[in-house]
């Protein structure tokens, strides 16, 4: 069930069966996305990693403990500003209201979810680190949990496309934004993916990062969210159980691998990318009424 759609080896969410199919559906109940991100996915092909990781995780998402410190997290992220768009140049991009909409819709799922996954991996890592139980949370450390503020339910995001369904000229576009900042090169941010059914858009975003990319604003805007992102991944850490002592050695590599990949490269990136872009780009405007007066 490995998906040539996706950027490196991953199960189709839609083919997902069994254990990994019933786990597939409690993060997205759990989480409030219809969308289980790439890395729970790669995490699925070997054998035991996925139900490891998200036993660990699972009563610190329950809890609302990685919901509430990623909330602080993406307050406390300061991406470098961009110019904002205007409806008129979305418009004359063939952005219709309803790609604002959705459009937004992404920006705002990918920057939830980015944080929230930055922030509970960061944590399964950090715990992979230390040893020992898990250490009891204070009142004061577990109150934010309580404190979480209930977020809007997202919106169904569309289908993600296939690089190889795109045309060469939207793929190549995705292929060069996706290079923005890039360390690594294994993964195709879902992001951008998602976005490709708008290629004016993304032609617009291309056009407003390259200035801050190559001045190195965005990369330090990156490094700042990387070096912020442990100090909460530690606090939902101490909370966790440690990691099944049953899973080989090789299994254990691989969940470490992989999560390292992905919450220092992918989603570090994306946070602050994403928070730029979802600054720059304007709620779409009410729609337009029209009242036949009647003398």
């Amino acid at each position: 069930m490995s998906s040539s759609a996706d950027p490196v080896p991953a199960i189709i969410e839609s083919e997902a069966s069994g254990e990994i199919g019933d786990i597939f559906q409690d993060i997205r109940a759990v989480t409030g996305v219809d969308v289980v991100n790439l890395v729970w996915r790669r995490l699925a092909i070997t054998e035991g990693a996925l139900p490891a990781v998200w036993t660990m995780l699972r009563p610190a998402y329950v809890s609302g403990l990685v919901a509430a410190r990623a909330q602080e997290f993406r307050r406390d992220v300061c991406p470098p500003p961009l110019p904002k768009l205007t409806h008129a140049a979305l418009r004359a991009a063939s952005v219709d209201r309803l790609g604002q909409l959705t459009i937004r819709a992404i920006l705002d799922s990918y920057q939830r979810t980015n944080a929230i996954n930055l922030i509970g991996l960061g944590a399964v890592l950090a715990r992979m680190s230390a040893h020992g139980p898990a250490i009891a949370m204070t009142s004061a450390s577990a109150s934010p949990a309580a404190l979480a503020e209930e977020e809007p339910t997202l919106p169904p995001l569309p289908p993600l496309p296939a690089m190889s369904a795109l045309d060469s000229h939207v793929r190549e576009l995705v292929e060069s934004l996706n290079s923005v900042c890039e360390q690594d090169g294994r993964v195709i941010a879902s992001m951008y993916r998602h976005l490709a059914w708008w290629p004016g858009y993304l032609a617009l975003i291309a056009t407003l990062l390259a200035p801050i990319d190559k001045d190195g604003r965005m990369q330090v805007a990156i490094d700042d969210v990387r070096r912020r992102a442990v100090d909460f991944s530690r606090d939902v850490a101490a909370g966790l159980q440690p990691l099944d002592a049953s899973l080989d050695d090789d299994v254990v590599r691989d969940i470490d691998e992989v999560l390292t990949l992905f919450t220092q490269h992918p989603i570090s990136k994306m946070t602050a990318i994403c928070g730029a872009l979802s600054s720059a780009t304007p709620a779409p405007a009410p729609a337009s009424t029209s009242a036949v007066q009647r003398c």
